[in-house]
């Protein structure tokens, strides 16, 4: 999912799984924030970089690839995040 007001430099997406598998391969979570529809749902913003529309891909294709451990641990944190903004 692209951001329309700040295409250039961010990538966003409401995937826990996704948003794990980009942050183990190396993308920069900049933000989270609600989305507007939905106050328990969270969008996970990455600083757009070069290859993140490749990695996208890959992941949706099944030929992304990232050490198990750390995209579990990853989608761990990134849960603990949404429950706790959820919660405030």
């Amino acid at each position: 999912m692209k951001d329309d007001s700040n295409e250039l430099t961010t990538y966003f997406t409401t995937d826990l799984w996704l948003a794990s598998f980009l942050l183990t391969v190396g993308c920069e979570l900049t933000k989270t924030s609600q989305t507007p529809t939905n106050p328990n749902r969270l969008i996970f913003h990455f600083r757009k970089q070069e290859n993140i529309e490749r990695l996208v891909a890959n992941y949706l294709n099944g030929e992304g690839l990232a050490p198990a451990r750390a995209l579990f641990e990853n989608c761990r944190a990134l849960r603990a995040i949404a429950f706790n903004q959820n919660n405030n």
